[in-house]
């Protein structure tokens, strides 16, 4: 009986441990990054949850994505105060969305560069959408502009014309003229999975 207790004192350590280095981790990422940028993620992580770092240097273009996974009750106390402090909500199976890069996904990233297709930038209705980030790193498999599923809503929470860190001075040939800079940061929800992504894309 003694030997069982210490065995299962033992995995709980393990399991300990390995919590606190993911959540360690996770704040070691978004240390990077600065202040005004992360300050909607959440202080520390808990439960299922896997991060995407996306950078495109050709294009200075950075973004980070958090995605969580909480219960029904939790998952809905979140979101009734985030979507509070939101500026706008678009669903991720529009078909006319601002997203930042939106040519990338898992098969071209490395040659992004040479995916330009100008004409999509000209149209009227994206005049006055807010920047959002492509989600292709989440790994979705999404055949969205978003590469988000369709149950997803995304929600913009702040979106500034300003440039965070000097290295961002290039001309990003995926944006339109009037977002030649700037940054983007707010969530993405999920009603069906009870999942939440924190994210941020500046360029």
């Amino acid at each position: 009986m003694k030997y069982f207790i210490n065995v299962l004192l033992t995995i709980f350590l393990v399991l300990s441990c390995k919590q606190e280095q993911k959540k360690n981790m996770f704040l070691k990422q978004i240390s990077n990054f600065d202040k005004n940028i992360v300050n909607h993620f959440p202080l520390e992580v808990k439960g299922m949850y896997r991060t995407a770092i996306f950078t495109d240097t050709q294009n200075d273009i950075t973004s980070l994505l958090l995605l969580n996974q909480y219960t029904k009750n939790t998952y809905y106390n979140i979101k009734d105060s985030l979507i509070n402090i939101s500026k706008i909500k678009y669903s991720s199976k529009d078909s006319c969305l601002l997203v930042v890069n939106m040519y990338t996904n898992e098969k071209n990233y490395f040659n992004s560069f040479k995916t330009k297709n100008k004409t999509y930038l000209k149209m009227e209705c994206l005049n006055k959408k807010l920047p959002i980030p492509n989600f292709w790193a989440m790994d979705f498999k999404s055949d969205n502009i978003t590469k988000l599923p369709d149950n997803f809503d995304i929600y913009v929470f702040e979106a500034k014309h300003e440039i965070l860190d000097k290295k961002y001075i290039s001309k990003n040939v995926y944006m339109p003229g009037y977002w030649e800079h700037g940054y983007s940061k707010g969530w993405a929800m999920n009603d069906n999975t009870h999942e939440i992504i924190y994210w941020f894309v500046l360029w």
